[in-house]
């Protein structure tokens, strides 16, 4: 009950621990989701390559993999298909 007071009667203090976690912290965690970006893309392109055209390996895993991915399908080729201008390149 106490912790539940605490909460609701300083909501400040845990906005400034979130903004001085973002402040702190945000450059090494972009990093680390931009390295799994591009290794989650690379798989992805090993198991659907065929679906925008990049020829690839049929295979008995792929058959077992293909549930769990099914669903990732879509955006990743939305992303991957995505048509690029010269400003995208300047933010990486």
């Amino acid at each position: 009950m106490h912790s539940l007071l605490k909460k609701v009667k300083y909501p400040w203090i845990q906005t400034i621990k979130d903004y001085l976690k973002g402040f702190f912290i945000y450059s090494l965690v972009e990093g680390v989701y931009k390295e799994r970006r591009c290794l989650d893309d690379q798989f992805m392109l090993g198991m659907f390559g065929k679906v925008i055209g990049f020829p690839g390996l049929f295979n008995y895993y792929y058959l077992r993999l293909f549930p769990y991915y099914v669903k990732r399908l879509g955006p990743w080729k939305r992303r991957v298909l995505r048509e690029r201008d010269f400003f995208d390149h300047i933010r990486d």
